[in-house]
């Protein structure tokens, strides 16, 4: 039996009771491998309490966690050294321009060597 449950961020599930959705899993495993990206969500009562998704979803999932904490690091990062940052520590904007040689033409080389 599948039950609607509504998510945080509007969206509908479509929670399976427990012991059907034991009994989906090979079925889940198949649509799978045909191509299809639905996560089985299973639980008691209507409500979730776990969800089974391809190793595709997962290795995605997995790599956008390690993204979003090496965001998180920088973000860390630049909030302390903006807090920390003192005006005669800086360097003008002309100057850099100077140093790199930008020009409005053209955009800033990376270390490569390649713009």
């Amino acid at each position: 039996m599948q039950t609607p449950y509504e998510l945080p961020n509007g969206d509908t599930a479509m929670v399976t009771d427990t012991a059907t959705a034991a009994q989906s899993l090979g079925r889940a495993v198949e649509l799978w491998r045909e191509g299809a990206t639905e996560p089985l969500f299973y639980g008691s009562e209507g409500r979730p309490e776990g969800v089974v998704i391809s190793f595709d979803q997962w290795a995605e999932y997995e790599a956008l966690k390690l993204e979003a904490a090496f965001d998180r690091r920088m973000e860390n990062i630049t909030r302390e050294r903006v807090s920390n940052f003192r005006p005669e520590h800086g360097v003008p904007f002309d100057d850099l321009v100077r140093e790199y040689g930008w020009t409005d033409s053209e955009e800033p080389e990376d270390e490569g060597g390649k713009s």
